[in-house]
């Protein structure tokens, strides 16, 4: 083989190495590219998932939150109810057993004598009117009816020895039985349980 053809053969050997290098090399670029647009693309969905989570995540903690608030206070608030309840009926039991106490005291016929009349004159249009009372006070009866007659005689008071049933106190009726007044012990308990349901409330 002569000079000549070497040489020719050695630059078109040179030319076509040229070639695939700058072919391997832009295939090169072009691949980092692709591999660079193709990584964006990923991060980006990837930081708009994460975003999606996230939020999510932190919605669910303020319901979480909320609902934990909202039980706590219904808690607080049921607890308060029952603190009220049960100072409540401490109250109202303590003062139906001061009532009750009454009993002891020496004037115990003159607090049934007002109770009585005060029911009485409440009851003028049914007269006669007969007075009960509980079952331990029964032998107060004779001298609490007559001592509203002498003090109101319109009212026509009589004993009757039927027993109430009631702690203390006197009940007091028309003689058709169509109308009564209780001015026992409960009753006056109850009539003040919802000004003591005010107060409670208010202090708590």
């Amino acid at each position: 083989m002569s000079d000549v053809t070497s040489e020719k053969i050695t630059a078109l050997q040179n030319i076509i190495l040229e070639h695939a290098n700058a072919q391997r090399t832009a295939i090169v670029a072009d691949a980092r590219r692709e591999a660079e647009a193709w990584l964006r693309k990923e991060m980006t969905k990837l930081d708009r998932e994460t975003s999606a989570v996230l939020a999510d995540a932190k919605q669910r903690a303020e319901e979480i939150y909320r609902r934990q608030l909202l039980s706590a206070e219904r808690e607080k608030s049921t607890e308060a109810l029952r603190q009220q309840n049960r100072f409540l009926n401490e109250a109202l039991k303590k003062f139906q057993d001061g009532l009750v106490h009454l009993r002891e005291r020496k004037d115990y016929a003159d607090i049934l004598t007002a109770l009585a009349l005060e029911a009485a004159r409440n009851m003028r249009d049914n007269a006669p009117v007969k007075l009960r009372l509980a079952s331990a006070d029964s032998n107060l009866g004779g001298k609490v009816a007559d001592a509203v007659n002498s003090r109101f005689p319109e009212a026509k008071m009589a004993f009757d020895p039927e027993p109430a049933m009631i702690l203390g106190g006197c009940v007091v009726e028309s003689a058709d039985g169509k109308r009564q007044i209780n001015s026992d012990w409960q009753s006056r308990t109850q009539e003040i349980s919802d000004t003591l349901a005010d107060r409670l409330l208010a202090s708590l």
